[in-house]
């Protein structure tokens, strides 16, 4: 179990000593609950941080079934087995809607300025995750954002998607992989939801991803 999100923040901190001050490195944190713990990790390991504003994406008339995700740019991940249970009118109304969402608060929250990670490593930061679809609609935004590495740090991803998810990134940190997972929220003793107040607190706290020059 985890305190709260800024305990796995530090516990993820505590595994990746040697990003510490690592120029090349930009801590992604995943909007919203990834954004706290992302603020840990990176205030701890003297990193830069920013922040992506990816979105779910639900079966229409079944909020809480995803069949992907994605993120302000269009970049998309879909689960094709649940997917192919929606009709294509359907399927593309509900991408369109979760896109326009998350180009909404990219705008509030980011100014809808492009993310700087041409030839960086990029860190992807979330507070956990269930089947991987936020964090893989993240990896092709990184990507179409000119990282040259992509790591994905998880206080918490289900055994079978670890084992999936580490063949597509150059690196996956993993604290808890549990066999049996029923959610996310079951990890944390502290798990409210985190605003976009408070993300804009976390994001005007931490160090930018661009240095200006003196």
């Amino acid at each position: 179990m985890f305190r709260d999100r800024t305990q796995a923040g530090a516990a993820l901190a505590a595994a990746l000593p040697e990003l510490r001050k690592k120029s090349n490195v930009v801590v992604i944190g995943l909007a919203r609950g990834g954004v706290a713990v992302a603020a840990e990790l990176a205030r701890l390991l003297e990193l830069p941080m920013d922040v992506l504003c990816v979105r779910k994406v639900p079966v229409p008339g079944y909020p809480e079934l995803a069949m992907g995700a994605v993120a302000p740019m269009g970049e998309r991940f879909t689960n094709r087995r649940v997917a192919s249970m929606v009709n294509r009118a359907d399927l593309d109304r509900a991408y369109d809607e979760a896109t326009a969402e998350a180009r909404a608060m990219d705008e509030r929250l980011r100014g809808g300025e492009p993310m700087m990670l041409i030839g960086r490593t990029a860190l992807i930061v979330d507070d956990g995750a269930a089947t991987g679809a936020s964090i893989r609609a993240a990896m092709a935004a990184v990507r179409n954002a000119g990282a040259r590495q992509i790591m994905v740090a998880l206080p918490v991803l289900p055994r079978p998607q670890t084992e999936r998810l580490s063949r597509e990134c150059e690196r996956l940190i993993v604290l808890r992989d549990p066999q049996r997972f029923t959610s996310v929220r079951q990890f944390y003793d502290d798990f409210d939801d985190v605003s976009e107040g408070r993300i804009a607190a976390l994001l005007a706290a931490a160090r930018p991803t661009m240095e200006l020059p003196a």
